[in-house]
């Protein structure tokens, strides 16, 4: 058997980091692996040694030619590629025997979305979530646990907290809601926080929205990436995003390095902790809302503020890795329960 993945994007965005990892749970397998990615994209992933890398365009050729005879599980891993994901699987199965999954990361944006989404992905054979809400599009989806962080979490104990910064990062596309952060800086810093926020790469494309994002944000900007390893124990990480988040992996990454997240009322956030630990959420795209959260946060007690944060990091530690291990096997299962 050999699994072949598609991802069509040539930017890093959070399903790239999920593609990343599952890319090297899939590596341990003893099955061949494939990616198809434009050659910019894959040159923003760490690809393990064993993994064969190729065009989009050349993956029937490469699967036709090296891979004679093997079943062939063709993986989508991007709303944006499943029609071609299903196309190619159409033209592979003129002469290999062929299964194809769905992976769905994020909500569409709008009911006509939604209605083409559901229409494509009922075609696959399978369809897989990173968290169950996304079963909407599919009934009849695999649901693993909950998408979490992949790698061992930080060890983080409460002489380190210090409340000290309200940071974010995210793409300057709308969906993120970085617009609501220039408000929401000046209130902190009113209530004694230092703020920092740094931005990646769009993958919406919207430019004028971009070059008033940056211009808003120029006070507070930081220059260059910023990732996990940016965040220190008992700093609050704003999550802004209007729509689309699903199981959100950079909120899940800020409490597993002991911030204290603070974060829009979108898909998982406000179940990312059972028992509200580490996390307080607000109503989307509302001022207002946000403040109130942000007051809350800064009204705790040093002592309890510390241990949520120590006690966040607990929680995400407890289901790190999960989803990759499940959805691993379900893949090296799929041939098996080709339909």
């Amino acid at each position: 058997m050999v699994i072949a993945l598609i991802d069509p994007y040539v930017e890093r965005g959070g399903g790239q980091v999920v593609l990343e990892n599952l890319l090297e749970e899939l590596a341990h397998s003893d099955e061949a692996v494939v990616l198809a990615m434009p050659s910019l994209g894959r040159a923003k992933l760490r690809v393990p040694s064993g993994v064969e890398e190729v065009e989009i365009a050349d993956l029937v050729q490469t699967l036709r030619s090296r891979y004679a005879g093997e079943h062939v599980v063709l993986v989508s891993n991007a709303n944006r590629s499943h029609p071609q994901t299903y196309a190619i699987g159409g033209t592979l199965r003129r002469r290999v025997t062929t299964t194809t999954v769905a992976i769905l990361h994020n909500y569409p944006k709008s009911p006509a979305h939604t209605f083409a989404i559901r229409r494509v992905v009922a075609r696959f054979n399978h369809a897989i979530v990173v968290e169950p809400g996304l079963a909407a599009i599919r009934a009849d989806a695999f649901i693993p646990s909950w998408l979490s962080t992949f790698h061992a979490v930080s060890k983080v104990d409460r002489a380190q907290v210090q409340r000290r910064r309200l940071i974010s990062y995210a793409r300057p596309d709308p969906s993120k809601g970085m617009h609501l952060l220039p408000p929401l800086f000046r209130f902190a810093e009113e209530l004694g926080l230092s703020c920092e926020v740094a931005l990646g790469t769009s993958l919406e494309s919207n430019k004028r929205y971009e070059l008033a994002l940056r211009s808003q944000l120029a006070p507070w900007l930081v220059q260059g990436r910023r990732g996990p390893d940016w965040i220190k124990p008992g700093d609050i990480f704003v999550v802004p995003s209007v729509y689309g988040e699903a199981a959100c992996l950079s909120a899940q990454e800020a409490m597993s390095r002991g911030a204290y997240v603070l974060a829009s009322r979108v898909g998982l956030m406000s179940y990312l902790s059972p028992t509200a630990t580490g996390i307080r959420t607000f109503a989307p795209a509302n001022l207002d809302s946000a403040a109130k959260g942000l007051r809350g946060i800064m009204g705790l007690e040093t002592d309890v503020f510390s241990e949520e944060c120590v006690r966040g990091v607990s929680e995400i530690e407890e289901r790190r890795g999960r989803w990759y291990s499940e959805v691993s096997s379900f893949l090296l299962q799929a041939s098996k329960a080709a339909s």
